[in-house]
């Protein structure tokens, strides 16, 4: 039987999954039908709000939930497994990839 996670974990990751998606808007500000000095507020709120979103998440969920999830945003990471299965002795394993790729 699986154990439930508690509420105040959940509302930590939402936070901390929150936090890396409010960042979509600092790009989008230049863009936006306001003076510079309104764009440029609009940017360091975005900010403020993302780091005090993904500390409160972090402080909520623990250290190490919010660890796992920055790894696995972090660009650096996605193509680890790839390069893993690039890498590999098994012969049979890489025709089938050559197979599936043509």
């Amino acid at each position: 039987m699986k154990q439930e996670k508690p509420v105040l974990y959940r509302i930590g990751i939402g936070l901390i999954i929150a936090s890396f998606v409010v960042w979509v808007a600092v790009p989008i500000a230049p863009f936006l039908p306001f003076s510079a000095a309104v764009k440029a507020t609009i940017v360091a709120a975005v900010i403020a709000a993302a780091e005090v979103m993904f500390w409160l998440g972090v402080l909520l969920a623990g250290k190490e939930a919010a660890r796992k999830l920055k790894a696995y945003w972090n660009p650096k990471h996605w193509r680890i497994n790839r390069q893993r299965l690039d890498q590999t002795n098994d012969v049979k394993q890489k025709e089938e990839r050559l197979e599936e790729s043509q």
